[in-house]
């Protein structure tokens, strides 16, 4: 269908839905509409990431899927705990949640469709158009027409190759220990958000503060810019795990101090995942890139779904959950060593350019 159109439909099925979870009268019904909600706030972000890599080049790409992207996400989770404060039944809450997704479809008129997707479906005459009106507004002119010819390439090869791809031995171990991580820093982002409500304070202000760890992302900007995406990963995931070893130490006896911890590991968690984004782009072929994405984003969400059932460990052992999510980021740093280094070397756009990657 094309990426423009199920990022609108993905926008809609999110405010459709928090207007009907205001009128929810049972529990299971509650459940089925807040998944349908959770479905399209999870398409908006994939397809977002994936459009914005498509459609910009160079600088500003890196700038989106790494700063501006997470900055804005950051921005609403921010804002969320204010708005919960002043508004606390939660039906008008949920409404009041559709209004800004229901505000972005003037954008319809602004937001230009993929001309990599556009090429793959044979539609040349648009694909050029949008690529001619790109190379007006830049003046490296990266987007000229020589690269519909490199894109009609590629096209030939994604028809024949695209989930079979995924069975190439290097792709499949790529795929696997992206997942992997991915899995595992969801465990601990969500773990740390559900293990807000056992912290000592004023949830409200305790939310909003964990909410803040997601604005500094230069650092982990800073960081991809100028050393290698495995040392980026490592150093900020142990930075998680020694957070989480820590709080089994403060937890009961100084309560800024655990909370001080807690929003240590978020610091840490969400610098980790932007750097694995970046990684699994820069690890996927332009034939299987969105696959490899999308795939990897939905195993890791495996890792969300779990968590609740994770914190119910502290049944048997007070700490047990922040053992068990401290462990996953220490066996995270053990899965990256595994992965090739893609710093300073070419995007791959076919499969046999990930041999250059793996040397």
């Amino acid at each position: 269908f094309g990426r423009k159109p199920v990022l609108f439909s993905s926008i809609f099925i999110l405010s459709v839905f928090n207007i009907a979870l205001s009128f929810a009268q049972s529990w299971a019904v509650f459940n089925v509409l807040f998944f349908m909600v959770g479905m399209g706030q999870v398409s908006i972000c994939i397809v977002l990431l994936v459009l914005g890599s498509e459609l910009l080049v160079d600088v500003p790409r890196v700038l989106f899927s790494s700063l501006a992207l997470s900055f804005f996400y950051s921005a609403g989770m921010v804002a969320f705990p204010g708005t919960a404060y002043i508004v606390r039944n939660w039906r008008y809450l949920s409404v009041l949640m559709a209004l800004p997704g229901l505000a972005c479809f003037p954008l319809w008129w602004l937001v230009p469709e993929s001309s990599r997707w556009l090429v793959s479906k044979g539609r040349f005459k648009e694909a050029e158009l949008l690529l001619s009106l790109n190379s007006l507004n830049s003046r490296s002119n990266p987007n000229n027409l020589n690269s519909l010819n490199n894109l009609s390439n590629l096209n030939n090869q994604h028809n024949l190759n695209n989930l079979s791809n995924l069975n190439n031995l290097s792709n499949l171990n790529n795929f696997s220990n992206l997942s992997n991580l991915g899995f595992s820093l969801n465990v601990s982002y969500f773990g740390l958000s559900f293990n807000m409500t056992t912290l000592h304070g004023n949830p409200f202000l305790n939310y909003a503060l964990l909410s803040l760890m997601d604005i500094p992302h230069l650092v982990s900007w800073f960081s991809a810019k100028y050393f290698p995406r495995r040392v980026s990963f490592i150093v900020f995931s142990l930075l998680l795990a020694l957070a989480l070893f820590l709080i089994q130490i403060t937890l009961h006896k100084y309560h800024n101090i655990t909370l001080t911890l807690v929003l240590i590991g978020k610091f840490g968690v969400l610098a980790s995942e932007r750097i694995l984004h970046l990684l699994t782009g820069e690890l996927s072929p332009t034939v299987i890139r969105n696959t490899m994405l999308s795939s990897a984003a939905l195993f890791s969400r495996v890792g969300s779904s779990i968590t609740p059932y994770i914190l119910q460990l502290a049944v048997f052992y007070e700490f047990l959950p922040w053992l068990t999510v401290g462990l996953l980021s220490v066996i995270g740093v053990f899965v990256s060593l595994f992965l090739p280094e893609s710093f300073g070397k070419p995007l791959p756009d076919t499969i046999d350019q990930m041999q250059v990657i793996k040397k």
